[in-house]
């Protein structure tokens, strides 16, 4: 069955596949963290309102949902080079001319565009490192494909804030306009190619796709809106998520009826599971680098992206050249579980050390919480992405890739966006506490007023102290949910991605 990860291997350029996989993956956690981190100097280069900037950012990331699932299954039908090469060429295009255009209904339709064209990318370039390198480097090319995160999200806070600051804004989208193409390039002369699958095609379950699809975009959109429109008080985010739980329900019905269905809930096995709910334990866990420090110091330090990044920086590169290699051996020696343990130990550790968090941090305060995380990132994901391969079956392997794609962009929008919510209210709710017990205790003096501005900054320089002290606490936690699903794990199967058994 074309649908597997067993087939013939073509060994003569694998070098460059798996550079390619790293750049992909790369330079797509890099565009969403920059297109984050950069979108207010993207509203003052565009002459945006707030509002507007939000759909921006939405639309810059949502048709990435929409198309990223079933990427897996066209590169199993028409190849990676059918697949692949024009979407760089567009996608480079449309990176190059965006700058230059000022109107917001085409601002929107082009980054939707090439966010369509972005959520080919990784899905792609995965399939491709199976299809071309031996047995042996599948682990090697898992491992470039987790790199991207922590190595974007040090990498993203420097360009973000830099390129406004130094070359020009424009360079936020003119990078990707360099590394696109040659991923193509590397892609076209490293992969080997396919013949259509005919077969495979003439079993299309399109309406499995569609409906999957319109349905995570919807939610995703529902999510990336919810805190600006005050979720349930809003019309527009109660409608997308009533149509969203609708078209789940439709789907799950309709693979289970289809005849060939393109991604079946049977591929959900206890360890897959497990897997699975592993990796969304990983992503609310990295929120304490990714969003919380972040977000701490630009807001209470009152430092700039830039200055995050210039500390954070030599850490992105310590991870990809001792993290990255660490992580491999972990799993190749003792086994997923047992680097997953090592992995959330270590994510633990650095949310407690954050739980100490007061308004007089600064870098160097972060400095062991930063380390911490940069190895518990590589470590993690890259030992659930090995549990969940190498517990699936291997016919269903492209069934896998899809809901691997899913997690990929809808479990960080979830994490992300809840914890917002959940800063959000905790700083209201200790504003409040604060303020009512500073008034009560001031009322009586004369000078109060006076003070009345100097107090409120106090005030709230407290409540977003204590409220970035329980995020750190909800990272806590999640790592402890990705230990007790560890300890629920049976041992994985022997297979190429890892150790032998004894």
């Amino acid at each position: 069955m074309t649908d597997t990860l067993s087939f013939e291997i073509d060994r003569s350029r694998p070098a460059l596949v798996a550079v390619a996989v790293l750049m992909a993956a790369i330079l797509t956690a890099l565009d969403l963290r920059t297109t984050s981190v950069g979108l207010p100097d993207l509203r003052g280069a565009f002459g945006l309102s707030f509002d507007e900037g939000s759909w921006l950012a939405t639309f810059a990331t949502a048709p990435q949902v929409l198309v990223a699932p079933c990427i897996a299954w066209l590169v199993a039908v028409f190849g990676v080079k059918r697949v692949l090469i024009v979407p760089t060429i567009v996608y480079t295009a449309l990176s190059i001319i965006i700058p230059l255009f000022q109107t917001f209904e085409l601002l929107l339709a082009l980054h939707a565009v090439r966010a369509a064209l972005l959520g080919v990318f990784v899905g792609a370039t995965l399939m491709t490192a199976f299809r071309n390198l031996d047995r042996r480097y599948w682990i090697v090319a898992l491992a470039f494909y987790v790199v991207r995160i922590p190595f974007a999200q040090n990498l993203g806070l420097y360009t973000a804030g830099s390129y406004p600051q130094t070359i020009g804004w424009q360079w936020l989208y003119w990078q990707d306009a360099l590394i696109a193409p040659a991923i193509g390039a590397l892609v076209w002369f490293g992969a080997k190619s396919a013949k259509t699958d005919k077969g495979l095609l003439g079993r299309a379950d399109w309406g499995g796709m569609a409906i999957l699809g319109v349905a995570l975009t919807m939610l995703f959109v529902a999510l990336d809106q919810g805190n600006r429109l005050d979720w349930f008080r809003s019309g527009f985010i109660v409608s997308m998520l009533i149509a969203t739980a609708f078209l789940i329900v439709v789907f799950l019905l309709h693979e289970h009826h289809v005849k060939e269905p393109w991604a079946h809930i049977s591929i959900f096995t206890r360890n897959v599971a497990l897997g699975f709910l592993a990796i969304f334990s990983f992503m609310v866990a990295s929120l304490s680098s990714s969003l919380l420090a972040p977000n701490f110091l630009i807001s209470v330090a009152h430092l700039r992206p830039e200055q995050i990044g210039n500390f954070s920086a030599p850490h992105a590169i310590l991870l990809l050249v001792c993290a990255t290699i660490g992580a491999v051996v972990l799993v190749r020696t003792v086994g997923p579980r047992v680097a997953l343990i090592v992995g959330f130990t270590c994510f633990a550790l650095s949310s407690w050390l954050g739980t100490s968090l007061s308004s007089l941090w600064s870098l160097p305060e972060f400095e062991v919480i930063v380390l911490l995380q940069t190895i518990a990132e590589e470590v993690t994901f890259l030992a659930a992405v090995t549990t969940l391969f190498s517990n699936a079956n291997p016919a269903r392997a492209t069934t896998l890739t899809a809901y691997v794609q899913v997690l990929r962009l809808i479990g960080p929008e979830i994490a992300a966006t809840v914890m917002a919510t959940w800063i959000r209210q905790r700083e209201q709710l200790h504003s409040y506490l604060i303020g009512l017990h500073v008034t009560d205790s001031t009322m009586h003096l004369d000078t109060a007023r006076r003070g009345l501005a100097a107090l409120g900054n106090a005030v709230q320089q407290q409540a977003n102290v204590q409220a970035y002290i329980d995020g750190f606490w909800t990272t806590f936690y999640a790592a402890i949910v990705g230990l007790i699903a560890v300890s629920l794990m049976a041992p994985s199967p022997h297979h190429p991605l890892t150790k032998h058994p004894r």
